[in-house]
Order: C-alpha cells, then sequence, then structure tokens
C-alpha cells in the first residue's frame, strides 16, 4: 500500500450540493480513502488515495466528468 495524496483545482464555480456530490463520486473508488473539498484552498479538493490501485489520472478523469478543465497541482 502506498497512501498519496493530490489536490485536484477547479475552475468552475460549483454550488455546495455539487461540492457534495463531486466527493461522494470519487469516494466509489476503493482506494481513495478521502476526497474533501479544502476550507482555505478556493476550488481545491484534496484526495488522499493508495497509488498502488488507482492512479491520480483516473482520478481525476472521474472529476473531469463535472468540470472539463480541473487539473491537478
Amino acid at each position: 500500500m502506498n497512501i498519496v495524496d493530490i489536490t485536484i483545482h477547479f475552475h468552475d464555480d460549483l454550488l455546495p450540493v455539487q461540492r457534495e456530490l463531486l466527493e461522494k463520486e470519487v469516494r466509489v473508488f476503493d482506494s481513495v480513502t478521502l476526497a474533501r473539498f479544502s476550507s482555505k484552498i478556493n476550488h481545491g479538493m484534496f484526495v488522499i488515495y493508495d497509488s498502488e490501485s488507482i492512479t491520480a489520472g483516473k482520478i481525476l478523469n472521474r472529476v473531469r466528468q463535472w468540470d472539463k478543465n480541473a487539473t491537478i497541482f
């Protein structure tokens, strides 16, 4: 197991209900242990996951269903 974290930046303004749904959408992956929007980084969601089971790219692809311009930073 190799636990890592990423922050995903969103370009679109998401409503609070959309943020909640997106967090749930990312947590669908078994290897994701946390997906939560930051209260300190505007438009940023922290994701903690097992990089031996899933890639950051796969998570980002799921997120891009909500914001096609989302990026990892």
